[in-house]
């Protein structure tokens, strides 16, 4: 039998599976749930290569998350991971209120900016997401009842940008590109619920 695959088709498919993982980790992602016996009162676009090959999924803390009050290392990292893919997707897609649930203010300004100005040359920004093959802490600070941990993400996607005539303004869509992203999650400390927001990015 001989189909065609049509590419958006699989963002979109891609793009409800990280939305589906976001509203089921995303609420309180990282939060220790408490053992039996314990005190419920608690307060709880830069790619830098090419990689081929199937990708290996690797979380590692290299700065430790103990300074953090009420976390599970293991959690905060599946979360982070499933935001990240939730983030990115949401940016090619123009969708600013996906991206409001996750993403603070100034990271929300500048991404806001930057899909008008895709907007304004009548671009159309196409991204298919491999996977996550790391994702590391590197650092994590308590303060003020709040709390701030930085991630290095490398993943694989492959991103094509058109123009309204479809022309390829930039990327391949045969290329798969690894790319490396920075990002500082930060959260209430005080609050139930450990809401996590980007609030910074930074390329690798």
């Amino acid at each position: 039998m001989n189909e065609t695959t049509d590419p958006n088709n699989h963002i979109l498919l891609v793009a409800i599976i990280a939305v589906y993982w976001a509203w089921a980790i995303l609420g309180s992602w990282g939060r220790r749930q408490p053992r039996p016996g314990e005190d419920k009162a608690k307060r709880e676009d830069a790619p830098t290569g090419q990689r081929a090959g199937n990708i290996q999924d690797t979380t590692s803390c290299a700065a430790p998350l103990d300074v953090i009050r009420e976390i599970d290392p293991a959690a905060f990292l599946a979360g982070a991971k499933a935001a990240y893919e939730v983030i990115v997707l949401a940016y090619a897609d123009s969708d600013i209120q996906i991206l409001k649930r996750h993403v603070g203010p100034e990271v929300l300004d500048t991404f806001e900016r930057a899909i008008a100005e895709r907007r304004d040359r009548e671009e159309i920004l196409e991204v298919t997401f491999i996977g996550t093959s790391k994702a590391t802490v590197v650092s994590a600070v308590e303060e003020d009842d709040t709390a701030e941990i930085a991630v290095r993400f490398v993943s694989e996607m492959v991103s094509v940008t058109r123009s309204a005539k479809d022309a390829i303004v930039a990327g391949d869509p045969q290329q798969i590109i690894e790319v490396i992203d920075e990002w500082t999650f930060a959260s209430d400390t005080q609050s139930r619920k450990r809401k996590w927001m980007l609030i910074a990015t930074e390329g690798g």
